[in-house]
């Protein structure tokens, strides 16, 4: 099915229009545990409201059994996006967490959940840890449950 005809993205299309509006420099923040479908909302988001997407999975330091990032580049790429009076649309499994030690703040948050998402041990036990700090009810603008296969 292609990116436009998917219902499910209904939501967010909506709630994210009046934020979009405009093109102002904002960050969205898409978060939840891998495999629930953060990135192929991020990129149908980005090609849907024409703004850049940073998938924070592409500046992870690789061997690690943890989240751990690239942070001078993600922070230099982010800058880049606000000082040109741009939006960007941030998505990673902790990008709430990552955004905040990277000092910034986010004009509205997704919180993607799936309940067959498959994770390792090691990732759901740093997801719990990552989800207990920032709550989808507290934190979360939207929460989407996205069908498997996203």
């Amino acid at each position: 099915m292609n990116a436009p005809e998917r219902p499910e993205y209904a939501s967010a299309l909506e709630a994210l229009e009046p934020i979009l509006y405009d093109l102002p420099p904002v960050i969205i923040a898409i978060d939840g545990r891998a495999g629930t479908g953060k990135t192929t909302l991020g990129r149908f988001l980005s090609w849907r409201f024409n703004v850049s997407l940073l998938e924070t999975d592409l500046f992870l330091i690789k061997g690690q059994n943890a989240f751990i990032y690239r942070n001078a580049a993600i922070k230099k790429v982010i800058l880049s996006r606000i000082n040109s009076c741009r939006p960007i649309i941030v998505e990673g499994v902790v990008s709430l967490s990552l955004l905040k030690k990277l000092n910034f703040d986010t004009a509205f948050h997704v919180r993607v959940e799936c309940n067959d998402s498959d994770c390792s041990p090691w990732m759901n036990e740093l997801w719990d840890i990552y989800a207990s700090e920032f709550t989808s009810k507290i934190s979360a603008s939207l929460t989407l449950d996205l069908p498997v296969n996203t």
